[in-house]
């Protein structure tokens, strides 16, 4: 009998534990461990380690550029930045993130960009080169911190004289300017948008600020009157400058050409492109014999807007220094532009026009 029970017990002890273990049992295999349990604390508990996916962002309308993006990034100061287009000049990087360039003659028959930054940014932009009054007489236009490199004896009184919120290399240097190897000065030097923001916030220039008010056009929705036209050809006195836009209809964007070449962006190597292309005539003189110009932004003019496969003629008008340049029909209703990115072709009179 004894040795009986000695044998049951000794059967318990080695066995037991094995059946146990074998028989899956959430109570003690599964000690230690997320498993399902009748309250179900190990799926809450597993579900809890899954990632969960960030909310998409609220979607607001750039004012600028008539585009959906995401909220916050309106909710700043624009950055107005001088970009060289001489031919050493090209390709350049970061034209495609800007919502509205401005192209206007310099000196010569060459021309330069002022590229107004809202929603975009981009990590290199450039070649950046100096300023002229007609450019900053622009920029007010847009409350805009102004990113440039030197400039004329009067551009440089204008900053002084109007509280310019300047980003000049020359007191900015190394925090947010850079030149490249691979490129001879003065066709090298770079700049990055999120640094000029941290220089301008440094400096108390960041703020949000009054911005221009722009139309745009809902989908299916066209400007009165405009004839069809699938190009414009800006005939510049030298072939380097010449400037063609061709409209693609699958993407209801203009691609542009540059003294005879497509006209790509460096980085992306892409071809440049715009939603709306608009024309603004004004009178223009050389002031000095350095072909410096003395280009006339306030009062009023002949203008071309071409959206959409269309070309519409009106005019412009411009209050003063500070106001908004607003574009009108024949009939002075205001135009309505596509939402993307606009470029605005500043020239003299005497420009002969293609399109």
């Amino acid at each position: 009998m004894k040795r009986q029970t000695g044998f049951v017990l000794l059967f318990l002890i080695v066995f037991l534990p094995v059946l146990a273990g074998c028989s899956g049992s959430d109570s003690e295999a599964g000690a230690g461990k997320d498993n399902v349990n009748s309250s179900g604390y190990g799926q809450e508990k597993r579900e809890s380690r899954l990632k969960v996916p960030e909310p998409l962002p609220r979607m607001v309308r750039c004012p600028l550029s008539g585009e959906m993006v995401p909220q916050g990034t309106t909710d700043r100061r624009p950055l107005a930045v001088m970009i060289e287009n001489a031919p050493a000049a090209r390709p350049q990087s970061g034209l495609d993130k800007a919502d509205i360039i401005y192209e206007i003659l310099a000196e010569g028959a060459i021309t330069r960009f002022l590229a107004i930054f809202l929603h975009g940014d981009t990590g290199e932009l450039g070649p950046v080169r100096s300023a002229r009054p007609y450019y900053i007489e622009r920029m007010f236009e847009y409350n805009a911190m102004y990113a440039y490199c030197g400039g004329s004896e009067e551009a440089k009184r204008m900053v002084r004289v109007q509280g310019v919120a300047s980003l000049d290399e020359f007191g900015v240097g190394r925090q947010a300017y850079w030149r490249i190897k691979d490129r001879q000065a003065p066709h090298n030097l770079y700049t990055d948008t999120e640094k000029l923001r941290q220089v301008g916030k440094k400096r108390g220039f960041e703020k949000t600020v009054a911005l221009p008010k722009y139309s745009f056009l809902g989908d299916g929705e066209e400007n009165p009157g405009g004839i069809t036209s699938d190009k414009v050809i800006i005939n510049y006195l030298k072939s380097y400058s010449v400037v063609r836009w061709d409209y693609e209809p699958g993407t209801r964007l203009y691609l542009r050409s540059n003294g005879g070449k497509a006209h790509k962006d460096a980085v992306t190597g892409k071809q440049l492109t715009g939603a709306n292309i608009i024309v603004q005539y004004t009178k223009t003189r050389v002031i000095d014999n350095e072909g410096r110009r003395d280009i006339e932004m306030v009062g009023s003019g002949r203008a071309l807007l071409l959206t959409g496969g269309k070309l519409y003629t009106g005019s412009w008008s411009k209050k003063d220094m500070r106001s908004q340049t607003f574009f009108y029909d024949n009939s002075g209703a205001e135009w309505k532009l596509s939402p993307g990115q606009t470029w605005i072709e500043v020239i003299p009179a005497t420009i002969k026009i293609e399109y």
